[in-house]
């Protein structure tokens, strides 16, 4: 698959260079194309870098891993998006990202949707340290991937991501639901850090097995 992922911080490179890892060409996007360059030539041949322009029209997914603050204007930046699945990977928690939204009246995602006009917005890693993606395994379970959106199609790409990262994906329904996960990355926020409970925790969906 083709992923294009808009940023180079933190959870950019680390889900890139994993992607790239398991097979996935990857381009990386930067208002400094020569900084996203560097970045790929740092993973390998199945990388590249370039303008957000450019990952836009390279990615069957594009995966949006830059602060809020500034996902409007690299959304902009990026051109036509029509039909294109974006990934929201923005968390609002801090004040200095643009304040918590409100939960039950709208989302993050609810308003990239309406910025990329005519892309298929998900939801999804906005819930876990970058620290964890490469260690997804908490004793015998594995990490929870909550992923939301409008689109089947776009869904099923963006769970086959997650399972190749080794999450164990949870598809929470349409993107309007969006308003109940992104809190979770709010709370990954209060427990890692104000709470001191450190980095190296992830969220899980338990399962009672049925009696056979």
């Amino acid at each position: 698959m083709k992923v294009g992922i808009i940023g180079t911080g933190k959870l950019g490179s680390a889900l890139g260079k994993i992607w790239a890892e398991k097979g996935h060409m990857i381009m990386f996007g930067s208002r400094d194309p020569q900084k996203a360059k560097n970045l790929a030539s740092s993973i390998g041949s199945d990388a590249s870098g370039g303008t957000y322009e450019e990952v836009a029209k390279f990615g069957d997914v594009i995966i949006l891993a830059v602060p809020w603050s500034g996902a409007k204007e690299s959304l902009k930046t990026a051109g036509d998006l029509d039909g294109k699945i974006i990934v929201d990977s923005t968390t609002t928690a801090a004040p200095h990202l643009g304040g918590p939204l409100k939960a039950r009246t709208t989302s993050a995602a609810e308003k990239i949707a309406k910025w990329a006009v005519g892309a298929k917005i998900i939801k999804a890693v906005h819930t876990i340290g970058v620290e964890s993606l490469n260690k997804l395994q908490f004793g015998s379970q594995q990490a929870s991937l909550f992923i939301c959106g409008d689109y089947f199609d776009a869904k099923s790409k963006v769970k086959q991501l997650g399972l190749d990262i080794g999450f164990d994906v949870i598809d929470v329904g349409p993107l309007t639901n969006a308003r109940l996960i992104e809190p979770l990355g709010m709370l990954w926020i209060e427990l890692a850090y104000k709470q001191g409970m450190g980095t190296d925790i992830a969220f899980k969906l338990l399962r009672r097995r049925k009696a056979k």
